[in-house]
């Protein structure tokens, strides 16, 4: 299970598409937290997060990061986002229909897909970001793509809330952003608290900055948090200049941890050529090298040579 988010970003006159998850595998007994969850497409203008079963969501994402890269006007980016979150459903359609309950057992089991994913990007005929939460639709047989939701301030009741349109009278836009996962309804509480309130007066005007990730870091840090989610944060942007990267982070802080890209921590001798995000002060730096405790008397590390 997982918590994810992604949202548009807001930046001074420029916009970006953060995606953040946290990294943990449970399930079956055991937990994992070092799971890549946000996968970055062979095209360079978007993304996919996916929450639910691996055994089905990873190798859904992994087949449509080999469909994108078959097919040239995808993979360069010609094929425009719409068009292309129509051919991943129709390529996840595909592959549910497979799942089939095995001869080896006497009761049939669930056969419709535990996966949900977050997909989205920079759309070069719309000149915008579009997100969107897919899921499988048991009643339609089906998965389905919901665009993101709004999260609006209402000044009748003083609250922050998600709709569907951002054009409601009485309330304010501050941006667009979808969740998945089993603790996405925590999610959503947290940050709408973390919005509507600003040193004690209702906060109005503001657009979404880094307040999902603020909330996916301390639900973390959490001790009590729940088992089905775990380690580091992943972070990973979609620019307008139509480029995506991953983010490095400093966890579980800068001064006491080390640095984890994609839910792994690094090791001592790796050169990381990513920016890394310090959780606390939101601000991002380049190191040449990860700052892990680790014996950096490799031949690797003494070459360079990673």
């Amino acid at each position: 299970m997982t918590v994810a988010v992604a949202w548009i970003r807001k930046l001074r006159d420029c916009e970006e598409l953060v995606f953040v998850s946290d990294s943990r595998l449970s399930g079956d007994g055991c937990t994992f937290d070092a799971c890549p969850k946000i996968l970055t497409l062979p095209r360079s203008d978007c993304a996919i997060c996916f929450a639910g079963y691996t055994g089905h969501a990873f190798p859904m994402m992994l087949q449509l990061s080999l469909a994108i890269d078959s097919y040239a006007p995808s993979r360069r980016g010609s094929l425009d986002l719409t068009s292309l979150k129509s051919h991943a459903l129709k390529v996840f359609d595909g592959m549910a229909e497979l799942i089939r309950t095995s001869q080896l057992v006497s009761a049939k089991q669930n056969e419709s897909p535990g996966a949900e994913f977050l997909f989205g990007g920079y759309s070069w005929v719309k000149k915008q970001f579009e997100l969107w939460s897919i899921s499988f639709n048991t009643a339609e047989g089906r998965f389905v793509a919901q665009p993101a939701h709004y999260i609006s301030h209402c000044n009748d009741t003083k609250q922050v809330e998600l709709r569907r349109r951002p054009d409601i009278e009485g309330t304010e836009p501050i941006g667009r952003i979808a969740f998945a996962g089993d603790q996405s309804k925590l999610a959503k509480d947290l940050l709408k608290k973390r919005l509507g309130t600003q040193n004690g007066a209702v906060a109005r005007a503001i657009k979404l900055d880094m307040e999902p990730f603020e909330v996916v870091r301390d639900m973390l840090r959490d001790s009590h948090h729940s088992e089905t989610i775990g380690g580091a944060p992943q972070v990973t942007k979609v620019y307008q200049y139509m480029r995506t990267a991953p983010l490095g982070l400093y966890w579980p802080s800068k001064k006491s941890g080390s640095i984890h890209l994609q839910g792994r921590a690094c090791l001592g001798y790796e050169q990381i050529d990513r920016w890394v995000l310090d959780p606390d002060t939101l601000v991002s730096e380049r190191p040449l090298y990860s700052r892990n405790d680790a014996d950096d008397s490799t031949p690797e590390a003494a070459n360079g040579d990673t």
